[in-house]
């Protein structure tokens, strides 16, 4: 029964070698473009250009990740704020100690070793191994902590972006690469969790370090610390040009990633169609292509990271020239002790050392804000189907559906749906016949709203379906799609994938209704048999039996069968119509089929060509009518039963 309160809740030649090789030597890299609608456009002939995207941004000349979409990115880490302050305040435990260990030395040598006082001596180096110590202790929790803070905070951001996955539209989904989406989902939160632990750890590290550092070396020597300056000026210079330079760089590779995401993700997907046609060297190819294109972008970034960071290095390691010269002849003076120009050095590589870092923290930032933009693309998508304000849950419906002059397309200018008329009461069985193309699964699609209307209104039970809350209208829809799509999970749980919480003699009920008790019996595990990746290890019917039976566990009011018995016998199809006829009685059903047998016991039948209704009645009537129907059907008829 159908509960109201529901709407509640070999040494041969190998012509893949061969391809490989050329792919490498020979084929042009992927071409990024820029058309009317920004979009990637591959330049291969072995495969089609990627599909537009509309919703999101995913050129190579898109606006650069900005400071603006890190920041937005920042408030994962506020919930985990005293881990940060902990962790920070390990670290300045941790840099007061190796600041201080360099006074140990100078003490270790100008009253040690040079005033040949072993008790001085001794103290030093207790003085320095106890700091060492401690120092590894706080280095201990500042690690663990910064760790920790980064995986929590990537963990958060990709659990939200499979939550906007799962609130978006089917338009959404129409129009964006898969590849791109899981692009974002891995890599590019791969790339934000990297600036939160190392990159945020290092920029505060060398600000705080260079700080305190610089401020205990001028109490040793102010006019060492002040020449040791001498270089970051030039170091701050290259580090500014080297940001500008890389941050494109890094957009362009990241948006190949996703490039070379989607070949992945449509081969694997379509992997059975590539073998089928033997056409597996022509996908390496068009494989070799993106991956030789993705290296492309990566060697940019090498080559930039190349000549700036040694650079870098070579002005700080100037420096430290100069101030070894300085101090030596200060130290031959007289001026200053040995041990002063030790600890100096000390010191003086400790400044360095942020400074030839700034040039891995600008690549760090580059791709966090390449990364950033791309995430936040995914996570600022608005749903286009939502609750209207003030919408509404239907209480006990009973199924009338109607179509009020309901013009549809899935762009503009492209009408797939023109004027559409008709009433299906509660109980009745509307069947929709046409040619491929002439708008029947976009009609049954503005039921459960999978898009809006662009003209007129869909109601059911008087109410338009855009003021019933999509949660409560998806309830009390079930659709049965051509795509018999299966989880990688039991029989069972995919049958009880609408209702979790239904008990095993309930799947089985609508089971023995659904005929897959005929192939459940014979194996193994019976229901508990795992069907594989999107449940291919079973037979087109047998998935196709396992969604009709999802459907009908649900107990909805209006019952979808989108060409649901395409992919089974004539024989099969008629045990499923007489399974089916006790879960479609009392419920509207709209069938959409080619086969007459189908389609011909329907109280309705409505003939569409080109998005429009040319015949509607019952079977009889529009044989009589001897239109399209009639010659389909005469049509299908005789290649039933052939003349020998």
């Amino acid at each position: 029964m159908y509960h109201s309160d529901r709407c509640r809740h070999d040494k041969r030649y190998d012509p893949v070698r061969s391809l490989c090789r050329y792919a490498i030597l020979r084929a042009p890299p992927i071409a990024i473009q820029q058309g009317d609608s920004n979009h990637l456009q591959q330049t291969s002939t072995l495969s089609p250009a990627p599909t537009r995207l509309r919703s999101l941004r995913v050129t190579g000349d898109e606006p650069i990740g900005s400071w603006r979409s890190v920041l937005r990115l920042l408030h994962y880490l506020r919930p985990h704020w005293r881990a940060i302050v902990v962790c920070y305040a390990a670290w300045l435990v941790t840099i007061l100690l190796d600041s201080a260990i360099p006074l140990f030395v100078r003490q270790a040598i100008d009253g040690g070793i040079i005033g040949r006082d072993e008790g001085v001596l001794g103290s030093a180096v207790a003085l320095t191994v106890g700091a060492y110590l401690l120092k590894s202790i706080f280095d201990y929790v500042y690690f663990s902590l910064y760790h920790y803070y980064e995986v929590v905070a990537a963990r958060d951001i990709r659990s939200d972006i499979y939550a906007t996955l799962q609130r978006l539209s089917f338009g959404f989904f129409d129009r964006v690469e898969t590849g791109q989406l899981i692009s974002r989902a891995t890599s590019d939160v791969e790339a934000a969790q990297h600036f939160f632990g190392h990159g945020i750890s290092t920029v505060v590290t060398v600000i705080g370090t260079f700080v305190v550092v610089l401020s205990v070396a001028a109490t040793v020597s102010l006019e060492l610390t002040l020449l040791s300056l001498v270089a970051v000026p030039p170091i701050a210079a290259v580090a500014w040009f080297f940001a500008r330079e890389i941050r494109p760089v890094y957009t362009r590779a990241q948006q190949q990633h996703g490039v070379l995401t989607s070949v992945l993700q449509e081969n694997l997907a379509g992997i059975r169609v590539v073998k089928v046609f033997g056409r597996e060297a022509d996908q390496i190819a068009r494989f070799v292509r993106s991956a030789v294109s993705l290296f492309d972008r990566q060697m940019e970034v090498a080559r930039l990271v190349a000549v700036r960071m040694p650079l870098m290095v070579l002005l700080s390691g100037a420096a430290g020239v100069i101030v070894l010269w300085y101090g030596g002849s200060l130290a031959i003076a007289g001026t200053i002790t040995v041990g002063t120009l030790v600890a100096f050095n000390y010191y003086l590589a400790r400044l360095m050392m942020p400074i030839r870092r700034i040039g891995w923290i600008v690549n760090i930032i580059a791709r966090a804000t390449a990364s950033s933009d791309r995430i936040l693309e995914v996570l600022n998508a608005v749903p286009e189907i939502q609750d209207r304000p003030g919408a509404v849950d239907l209480v006990d419906p009973k199924g009338e559906v109607r179509f009020e002059h309901v013009s549809f397309g899935f762009g503009p200018g492209a009408p797939v749906l023109r004027d559409i008329d008709l009433v299906a009461r509660p109980g009745e069985v509307v069947a929709l016949v046409g040619a491929t193309g002439s708008g029947k699964s976009a009609l049954l699609g503005l039921i459960p709203r999978f898009y809006d209307v662009t003209a007129g209104r869909v109601t059911i039970d008087g109410v338009d379906v855009r003021d019933i809350r999509l949660e409560c209208l998806r309830s009390i829809v079930a659709v049965v799609p051509q795509d018999a799509f299966l989880f990688s999970q039991s029989i069972a749980d995919n049958i009880a994938f609408g209702k979790p919480e239904t008990p095993e003699h309930g799947v089985h009920l609508v089971a023995e209704l659904a005929q897959v008790d005929r192939f459940v019996s014979v194996l193994p595990d019976g229901y508990r048999t795992r069907v594989g990746d999107r449940g291919l290890s079973l037979s087109g019917g047998q998935r196709q039996r396992t969604t009709i039976a999802r459907a009908a566990l649900v107990e909805p009011r209006i019952l979808i069968l989108d060409d649901a018995t395409s992919s089974v016998d004539v024989e099969t199809e008629a045990r499923i119509r007489s399974g089916l006829a006790a879960v479609m009685r009392g419920r509207t059903t709209f069938v959409v089929a080619h086969r007459m047998s189908t389609v011909m016991r329907a109280d309705q039948i409505l003939v569409l060509e080109e998005g429009r209704i040319v015949e509607r009645g019952s079977h009889e009537e529009l044989i009589e009518l001897g239109g399209l129907y009639a010659r389909t059907f005469s049509s299908q008829l005789a290649s039933d039963n052939p003349v020998a």
